[in-house]
């Protein structure tokens, strides 16, 4: 079964980026069918107040920030592990991030 299920915190190695958390963003029909995601990826370092960036609250499987204007296609053969789901306020907290910093709204 595929990691890459939209709003599920994963671990990923990326080539030369190391071992990384993100969250999968993109929607399962998207997944499912091109076998990979867009993900956001998640920091743990101090980043500066921006709408674009969603803080990880303690019910969340992990602790960091989410950088929304930080996007990448991940496969699932680079998947390392499920760390498991964001909550459903972070959740929606990540969609207006997304949203601001695509552009899409104010």
């Amino acid at each position: 079964m595929s990691a890459l299920i939209r709003g599920r915190v994963i671990w990923f190695e990326l080539g030369d980026l190391g071992r990384k958390l993100a969250a999968v963003v993109s929607n399962d029909a998207r997944n499912r069918a091109l076998g990979s995601a867009l993900v956001a990826r998640i920091t743990t370092s101090s980043k500066p107040p921006l709408r674009s960036i969603v803080e990880l609250i303690p019910a969340d499987p992990v602790s960091g920030r989410v950088l929304c204007d930080d996007l990448i296609e991940i496969y699932d053969e680079e998947v390392l592990k499920d760390a498991g789901p964001l909550t459903a306020a972070t959740l929606r907290a990540v969609e207006a991030a997304l949203m601001y910093a695509l552009g899409i709204s104010g």
